[in-house]
């Protein structure tokens, strides 16, 4: 899996790239000779890096979801978690994340962390899992995305399993 995302972000690169190189270099009607076919070669590039991206998202939430789905006599407790604000590390993002149980007995916790744009298109997704959670305690870990994600960012809770 690792190596589609990193081939999705450097489609993404690329296509950022030609789409600048492209801005960069208008037609000065200097007489050369100019290749008309330069925006469809961005735009065939920039939507070919639009679709690894999106197939890195949907792998990364298919395995998301299987995981969850592995896990027996859960139940749902999303109200049970929190997360704050997003901060780089390194070529990361990540955020903390806040279990808390309100229960009597001690309990282990699975969820997700979805990681958004500032238009709220999904980057990433990933799965925590903090176990042994204390009654009545509340415990932080942090969820550390698993590639590197560009511009501003912010993250939510997605599912939230207590087992």
């Amino acid at each position: 899996m690792a190596s589609r995302y990193g081939r999705a972000a450097g489609a993404v690169s690329i296509g950022v790239v030609l789409a600048l190189t492209a801005a960069g270099c208008g037609d000065d009607d200097s007489g050369g000779d100019s290749d008309k076919s330069t925006p469809t070669a961005i735009a065939s590039a920039l939507e070919s890096a639009g679709e690894e991206a999106r197939e890195a998202v949907s792998s990364a939430s298919a395995s998301a979801a299987a995981k969850l789905d592995e896990i027996k006599d859960g139940v749902d407790a999303k109200a049970d978690a929190s997360v704050g604000p997003t901060a780089v590390d390194g070529d990361r993002t990540t955020a903390e994340v806040t279990v808390v149980n309100g229960t009597d007995n001690s309990a282990d916790y699975t969820l997700t962390v979805n990681f958004r744009d500032a238009a709220g298109n999904v980057l990433d997704i990933v799965v925590v899992d903090v176990d042994q959670v204390g009654a009545g305690k509340q415990t932080t870990t942090t969820a550390r995305s698993h590639r590197t994600l560009s511009g501003p960012t912010t993250a939510d809770i997605g599912r939230v399993i207590r087992h």
